[in-house]
């Protein structure tokens, strides 16, 4: 791949990374934020294959900080919505008070995002990464990324117990997807990833988990020892528990796949080796 090449895939991005920016700070639609981060993950997934050499953080401190806020929001926005989804359900009083400290939360990060973005673009952002771009991306490079993210994977996969290795797990697959259409020709990959729709279903799964484990976040004693209200209190930590064991579930799910996948990479080193 030619560096004019690059250039257009970084100015398409960046021109849907506009767009969307827009959009967000006028209505902060979830679906808008979603787009928005998928769009700033296939820009870091893509410099990742560039091998972009950097002493600061891969992606520009304003753009991650933008995506970190607006992402703050979204949690909040998706979390309410599985939460009057359980409410309506069971048919529960509503705990106002600590809907209150959500809402105070999710208004407090769109401020900051609002803040942030006020006046400017991400055309200084652009500008930094192009001009840090290679001459061009070489198959010995292709290469390279793809070893290095199996080398991580197979690493991560040993400590399929903690719930943060799963999420580094879903990182590095995010990361071989979305440089899909630049890395299939070279990938030697394990079976259980080596097409794209079998890749797709497992960060899926992985991603279920992740949104649980998300929304259980929002129900840690930092928010609920804010709660004055007993009942309120009482409600929450129910939730807790149901959701405890829908996290559990949904990872007693993933342990198979993962450890199909954790062996398939043990015996793909020893076949190439």
């Amino acid at each position: 791949m030619k560096q004019k090449e690059m250039i257009e895939i970084i100015e398409e991005v960046f021109k849907n990374i506009d767009k969307l920016c827009g959009k967000i700070l006028k209505n902060f639609n979830a679906d808008d934020i979603h787009d928005f981060r998928v769009e700033v993950k296939k820009l870091r997934a893509f410099l990742r294959l560039l091998d972009i050499k950097r002493d600061r953080a891969i992606i520009p401190k304003q753009l991650k900080t933008f995506y970190r806020y607006a992402g703050n929001v979204r949690n909040i926005q998706l979390y309410e919505q599985t939460l009057f989804e359980y409410i309506k359900a069971h048919d529960v009083k509503k705990p106002d008070e600590y809907i209150k400290l959500l809402n105070n939360e999710k208004k407090y990060w769109k401020k900051e995002a609002c803040n942030l973005v006020k006046d400017n673009d991400f055309s200084k952002t652009k500008k930094k990464i192009l001009k840090g771009l290679p001459a061009k991306l070489e198959k010995s490079g292709i290469k390279k990324f793809v070893q290095n993210n199996l080398d991580n994977l197979k690493l991560q996969l040993h400590y399929l117990n903690d719930d943060n290795t799963l999420h580094s797990v879903r990182k590095i697959l995010k990361d071989i997807f979305y440089n899909w259409d630049y890395i299939k020709y070279y990938a030697v990959l394990p079976a259980a990833i080596s097409n794209r729709e079998a890749l797709k279903l497992l960060t899926a799964t992985l991603g279920e988990f992740i949104d649980k484990f998300m929304q259980l976040e929002f129900l840690k004693p930092v928010y609920l020892d804010k709660i004055n209200n007993e009942n309120e209190k009482i409600l929450l930590k129910k939730i807790r528990t149901s959701w405890l064991r829908k996290k559990r579930a949904i990872k007693e799910k993933l342990q198979p796949e993962l450890a199909n996948l954790k062996q398939q990479l043990i015996n793909l080193e020893v076949s190439v080796g």
